[in-house]
């Protein structure tokens, strides 16, 4: 039996469609996203020792090395990273001098959202009382009526470039709460 040439392409035709259909699947569905911690307390643990990572740097800052600024920087991010870019850079070129250390005297959660984007607010008690900044000139620029332990929101969002891991993105005077 012979078979027409019309017969014959759309035969073809409906084979190379069918082909190709069999190797087209479907798309991938896009994975959920999962939250960077799978309880409040591990975020706010992930919380207290970012924190705690940043006063140990603000620790070992040395004011006439920049490169010791960078573990700062690490841990923080938008606005607050901006500025303590902008002061460290500044007291720099200023010729200041940073004494002292300052200690975490307490943390306490506050709030925590887990969905993806996580961010976490503690409330952080810190003994500055030992800290100096001097000018070139020797002079502390260290205001005279500087509490020396203030107590202070600390907020906190996930790394962008490790979702397990939490920066800085705010620190501001505690209000409302309980004095340290």
């Amino acid at each position: 039996m012979r078979i027409g040439t019309a017969t014959a392409t759309t035969a073809i035709a409906a084979a190379l469609v069918l082909a190709v259909a069999g190797c087209t699947q479907p798309p991938a569905p896009e994975p959920t996203p999962t939250p960077a911690f799978s309880s409040e307390d591990e975020a706010f643990a992930a919380a207290e020792a970012t924190y705690r990572a940043y006063v140990d740097a603000l620790n070992q800052v040395d004011l006439s090395d920049p490169a010791t600024f960078e573990a700062v920087y690490d841990l923080t991010t938008g606005d607050l990273n901006a500025s303590d870019r902008k002061s460290f850079t500044a007291w720099h070129a200023d010729g200041y001098v940073k004494s002292g250390e300052a200690t975490v005297v307490s943390i306490a959660p506050q709030s925590a959202q887990l969905s993806p984007g996580s961010s976490v607010v503690v409330t952080a008690c810190l003994d500055i009382s030992a800290v100096d900044i001097r000018d070139a000139g020797g002079l502390s620029v260290v205001g005279a009526d500087r509490p020396a332990v203030q107590a202070l929101e600390v907020a906190l969002v996930e790394a962008e470039e490790a979702p397990s891991q939490l920066r800085i993105i705010s620190l501001n005077p505690a209000e409302g709460q309980e004095t340290c």
